[in-house]
């Protein structure tokens, strides 16, 4: 537990306090290599925070998945249009890994922040960090960063996805074909 604490702590600015008071509201799930937590088209209002294991949003683009991020360890996932509007999603989220995670439901996070401002604060500051984290990656395309170069940042932010998600689906991500993928892994192994 202390490296789940570690990694939300530097991710997301929480005190250990901060991070207890929420864990305290939270409930340990399962899922298994290849669950979906939602489907497109479905509905989940759910907050989780990822314990183990790696998933992976998607959207299917001409028959294709477009890979659109990728959650592991420490980090919070829940399905935005579900979550924010009671919507169905308009994405597909997948376990990519088998993984433990912990979730609470919108309703017990209203019921919370209605009632603590501690805990207000703390969500608020996770969905800084997420709008952060998606104006970023607008960013990385903005500045036509290369495929390597996004890459090497998963490599340093997150090297257990490299290990756990298929060459395919990380292609997808990075808007490169699994060849062009394989060539730049290939060329960095040279470096």
């Amino acid at each position: 537990m202390d490296l789940l604490f570690d990694k939300i702590a530097k991710e997301y600015a929480l005190s250990p306090t901060q991070i207890e008071l929420l864990l305290a509201e939270m409930k340990l799930v399962s899922f298994r290599k290849g669950d979906f937590v939602v489907q497109e088209g479905e509905r989940n209002d759910s907050f989780y925070l990822l314990k183990s294991g790696v998933w992976r949003s998607f959207r299917m683009n001409d028959g294709e998945q477009m890979t659109l991020w990728f959650a592991s360890m420490g980090e919070f996932v829940f399905p935005i249009w579900g979550y924010a509007y009671g919507e169905p999603s308009k994405t597909t989220i997948e376990v990519e890994a088998d993984c433990e995670a912990l979730m609470v439901s919108k309703k017990r996070i209203n019921e919370l922040c209605s009632t603590s401002l501690e805990m207000a604060n703390i969500i608020r500051t996770v969905f800084e960090h997420h709008a952060f984290w998606a104006e970023n990656f607008l960013l990385f395309f903005a500045d036509h960063v290369s495929a390597e170069q996004q890459y090497l940042a998963i490599m340093q932010k997150n090297p257990e996805i490299l290990q756990l998600v298929s060459l395919k689906k990380l292609a997808s991500y990075l808007f490169v074909t699994p060849q062009s993928l394989s060539r730049i892994r290939a060329s960095l192994k040279k470096k």
